[in-house]
């Protein structure tokens, strides 16, 4: 006796990712939803933030043979995100019917999905993927992030179940009173094309050098206050006395980035090369090119360029947020130092740059560890089991 296959999965998901507007089609988020829908199986819809000034087509972003659906939501600021947002999804959800309904964050897309998970009795699956609920660091900056905070709390306790890849997140959300929390390593699409060799790199290296001897260094983000650039480049100016050829690579766009280059033409002219984002199949080789990488963010939860950057066989210097001690072994791997100290920041990059071999050292380290860890099916399993919980096991 033969059993049919079970229907795929159909979710509706609501989320702030530029990236799945992306003409090209093959943006590491748009691969990744694409991955999603084939693995689970599942019939993705998402409704995307979008801000005037930003959008290059009101049309929707078909991927694949239609598995996922992209629909921007256009507005002119991003408090009118979420009413906009349930007007499109509810409109969806009348004309037909969804498994659950997905969050990447609990703020603005999860006041939306917890909206509409009420009134169309959907389960909703809230994903938690910085470190800010609850975060006293966090809730210090502004009273804006006080309210965010209370109303990330309620979408989080109205939630089937939450989602995040940190399990120092995990932790954190557990303490303060959420038990339905699973913690799931954030899916690598390109894992493999990171860890293999490129043979451009000797090339992609003296490009970025641009005449100097190094060492290289690089900084994959966006450029927002969050990561605290400003602190990265205080610190890297404070190395160059004694590594007059190091040179900053900084890969990565947004909002600070004419700030960040005034900044740098009076702290270190002529020492940091801004590159803009970078396209998905561009990167590995950049990453292999470098001798270390920099990331000094005040708020993370399990950043990506960590496991990324180990997964290309580069060493990271990172500050101690969430989710940083879990993917870089202090000493092994790279070194974790406090966040905001820019003396124990500046230390640690003129320490670990003195010694070549060292750093390579740390970087073949990393990457076996990584390469043993970061597997597909093993986030794709743990996403199936939490889609199946999510729905009361009938799927």
């Amino acid at each position: 006796m033969t059993h049919s296959p079970k229907p795929p999965l159909r979710i509706l998901n609501i989320g702030l990712d530029r990236y799945l507007m992306d003409p090209s089609l093959c943006s590491e988020s748009q691969i990744r939803q694409l991955l999603y829908a084939k693995e689970l199986p599942a019939k993705i819809v998402i409704i995307n933030y979008v801000k005037n000034s930003n959008v290059l087509s009101k049309e929707p972003v078909v991927l694949g043979s239609g598995e996922v659906k992209v629909i921007p939501c256009v507005v002119p600021h991003w408090s009118l995100f979420p009413l906009k947002a349930i007007r499109i999804a509810s409109h969806i959800l009348m004309r037909r019917p969804f498994d659950l309904i997905q969050v990447q964050e609990p703020f603005l897309s999860g006041m939306a999905g917890l909206f509409l998970s009420r009134r169309f009795k959907i389960p909703l699956v809230a994903g938690v993927f910085s470190d800010e609920i609850g975060n006293p660091v966090w809730l210090k900056e502004n009273t804006l992030n006080k309210i965010a905070n209370m109303v990330g709390k309620r979408v989080l306790k109205q939630a089937a179940i939450i989602r995040t890849d940190s399990q120092a997140v995990t932790n954190r959300l557990k303490s303060i009173g959420f038990n339905k929390v699973v913690f799931i390593p954030f899916l690598i699409t390109n894992a493999a094309l990171l860890s293999s060799s490129t043979g451009n790199i000797l090339r992609v290296r003296e490009d970025l050098l641009d005449g100097s001897i190094g060492p290289l260094l690089l900084g994959v983000f966006r450029l927002e206050k969050e990561k605290n650039i400003p602190m990265l480049l205080e610190a890297f100016s404070r190395v160059t006395e004694n590594l007059p050829g190091a040179r900053l690579v900084i890969a990565g766009d947004g909002s600070l980035r004419h700030e960040l280059e005034y900044k740098v033409s009076k702290l270190v002219p002529g020492k940091v090369k801004w590159l803009g984002r970078i396209p998905n199949e561009k990167i590995p080789a950049i990453y292999q090119a470098a001798d270390l990488v920099l990331l000094a963010s005040n708020v993370e939860s399990s950043a990506r360029v960590l496991t990324e950057s180990l997964l290309a066989g580069t060493p990271v210097l990172t500050t101690d947020t969430a989710g940083a001690r879990e993917v870089i072994e202090d000493g092994k791997s790279g070194r974790v130092v406090p966040v905001g100290d820019v003396e124990a920041f500046a230390l640690a990059l003129n320490e670990m740059c003195q010694d070549m071999n060292v750093l390579k050292d740390m970087g073949r380290y990393g990457q076996r560890h990584m390469m043993s860890i970061v597997t597909k099916e093993s986030v794709m399993e743990k996403l199936r089991h939490l889609f199946n919980y999510a729905v009361g096991g009938q799927k």
